[in-house]
This record gives C-alpha cells, sequence and structure tokens, in this order.
C-alpha cells in the first residue's frame, strides 16, 4: 500500500558549520569574515534563489549581533527607530524594494543614517543594482557605492555537498553511492536542488522505501511537471 506523503517543514542548517566554502562562494564568505574592517557602509550579495544568501546574512547577523529588517518594519518605522539598538542591519532580498516609492526613499534614509554612524548595511539581490530597477537615483547612486559579493553557480564539490545538507535537514541519510549517482545528473542550481531533492524524498515516504539509485533513476526519468 502506497503511503500519503506529507510534505512537513524542516528546519535548514544555518550554523557556520553548515556552510561549505568553496571557489564558487569564497569570495562573499571572506566579506563576512573580514566584517568589520569593510571599505564601505554595507556590503550587497547576489546570487541566484537558494544561492547561499540568507545563509550568509544570518552568520553576519550573528557576527554583527545585527538586526534583521523585514520590508514592513522598513515601511513602518524610521531608521532611529531601526537603529535603537544596533547599528548593523540586513535586508534579505532588498530588490523587491526596487520600483516601490516609499520602500526606495526609507532604505534611502536608512542608508544615509547607518553611513553617519559608521554602521554597515547587509543587502541580498538577485541581481546587483543596476538590474535590480531601483528608480530613486540618490538610493541607485549611494547603493552602487557599496562593494557587490557574487555568488556563483556551485561547482562540484559544492554540488555534492548541498545534495548531503539538503537531505541532513531532513534527516535523512544518504549512500555515497546515490550522491555520486546524482551530482552529475540533478539541476547544478541551488534552487533546482532543493525542488529535486524533495520531489526524490516525498517519493522514498510515499512507497515507503530508502533512497536508493534505483529510485533516484525512476525520479529523473519521470521528472514532475
Amino acid at each position: 500500500m502506497r503511503q500519503l506523503p506529507l510534505p512537513l517543514p524542516y528546519d535548514a542548517a544555518m550554523s557556520t558549520d553548515d556552510f561549505l566554502v568553496t571557489s564558487c562562494n569564497r569570495d562573499a564568505a571572506a566579506w563576512i569574515e573580514k566584517w568589520p574592517e569593510w571599505p564601505a557602509p554595507g556590503l550587497i550579495i547576489t546570487g541566484l534563489a537558494g544561492s547561499g544568501k540568507t545563509h550568509l546574512l544570518n552568520l553576519w547577523l550573528e557576527r554583527s549581533k545585527g538586526r534583521k529588517v523585514t520590508e514592513k518594519e522598513l515601511l513602518e518605522s524610521d531608521a532611529p527607530a531601526l537603529m535603537a539598538t544596533t547599528t548593523a542591519l540586513a535586508i534579505d532580498n532588498a530588490d523587491v524594494l526596487a520600483g516601490l516609492e516609499r520602500a526606495e526613499e526609507k532604505l534611502f534614509h536608512l542608508f544615509n543614517r547607518i553611513k553617519d554612524a559608521k554602521g554597515s548595511l547587509l543587502l541580498t539581490m538577485a541581481h546587483g543594482v543596476g538590474q535590480a530597477g531601483f528608480v530613486l537615483p540618490d538610493l541607485r547612486s549611494r547603493l552602487l557605492t557599496l562593494p557587490v559579493a557574487a555568488l556563483l553557480p556551485p561547482d562540484d564539490t559544492l554540488l555534492e555537498a548541498l545534495i548531503i545538507k539538503q537531505f541532513r535537514d531532513r534527516q535523512v541519510t544518504l549512500d555515497a553511492g546515490v550522491v555520486a549517482y546524482l551530482a552529475p545528473r540533478i539541476p547544478r542550481d541551488a534552487e533546482g536542488i532543493r525542488d529535486f531533492v524533495n520531489h526524490l524524498d516525498l517519493a522514498a515516504l510515499a512507497e515507503g522505501r530508502k533512497i536508493t539509485v534505483a529510485l533516484a533513476r525512476k525520479i529523473l526519468e519521470n521528472p514532475v511537471g
């Protein structure tokens, strides 16, 4: 009898030990380690969904004892209130603010206040400022002064590590043979890896079986959608 798999939530491990540094993310990781000796009042980390931007942001918040600011908080609070307890602030997926007049004005004022206080602002975006679509000229000019650390698509070493981590976050241990089989065959972007791992994990739950090369091959040959 087939089981009905329940897409239960799982906690993605976000500690320092869970971030594997390889050639594709070494530059961004080095910037986090370099703080507070940044040459500018902030840093922009770019990368596609699932590339590790949020993980690095969380590691920086831990290091700096900083505060993560949501879009709602940015819109509803002024800069002094946001900086009441720290001058180290971070905004994840900051490019969603682009094109929103009030949000851009708020970010502009926050940037200026952090700069005056000799604090730090960490922003993550899918792409650089030029592609993000910010329209407020003064904000664009200030963001363009910040250094950018780009997270590149995963190399072979990180690809295998991402597969292992995705399953470990689900409390599933894979045989080395399954990892070796999957690495050259699944999508090479982090989001694609996550989607495939989720599909494979649900399939194993539905069939009540261990994840094997045979099951992985079956899923690869019959992709979702």
